[in-house]
């Protein structure tokens, strides 16, 4: 068992992954606990990575396990979010926007090698506002998209 203070270094020292993110993606959607098979079968991925990122996520203190049921003879955990991680953001919103849109680096003064970028207080507050404003649209989208593929 892990205490609330090596949980919050935990959490704070994930490194981003698509697939944690996924998982945590996946339960804020279902509102319930789920087990990391039906997590798997949602998501297409292995039952084996899922079930090492669950475990992952599990110590970081970002979801718990909220029961356990029998399928078939064998017992099966289900896990939901934890109170303080429900709206934890795995993955920097505004870091994806500038690798999606490859604004990482900007050219160099004079022809030089490119510069990283860097944000000040007032980028990442506009580049945060404009991720809010095309969440409602993308989920739109991505449901039409999926409406169609059913």
């Amino acid at each position: 068992m892990h205490t609330a203070q090596q949980k919050q270094a935990r959490r704070a020292s994930l490194r981003p992954h698509p697939v944690r993110d996924q998982i945590v993606d996946v339960m804020r959607s279902y509102g319930k606990p789920i087990s990391p098979t039906q997590i798997a079968r949602v998501t297409g991925g292995s039952l084996g990575s899922v079930a090492y990122h669950v475990r992952t996520l599990v110590a970081a203190g970002v979801i718990e396990l909220a029961g356990e049921g029998r399928v078939r003879g064998a017992v099966e955990h289900f896990y939901a979010l934890t109170a303080d991680a429900a709206g934890t953001q795995l993955t920097d919103p505004v870091g994806a926007l500038l690798v999606l849109c490859g604004a990482l680096t900007v050219p160099g003064p004079e022809g030089q090698y490119p510069q990283p970028i860097a944000l000040d207080d007032r980028a990442r507050e506009e580049l945060s506002a404009m991720i809010e404003r095309l969440r409602p649209e993308v989920r739109a989208i991505a449901s039409a998209s999926t409406a169609r593929a059913a």
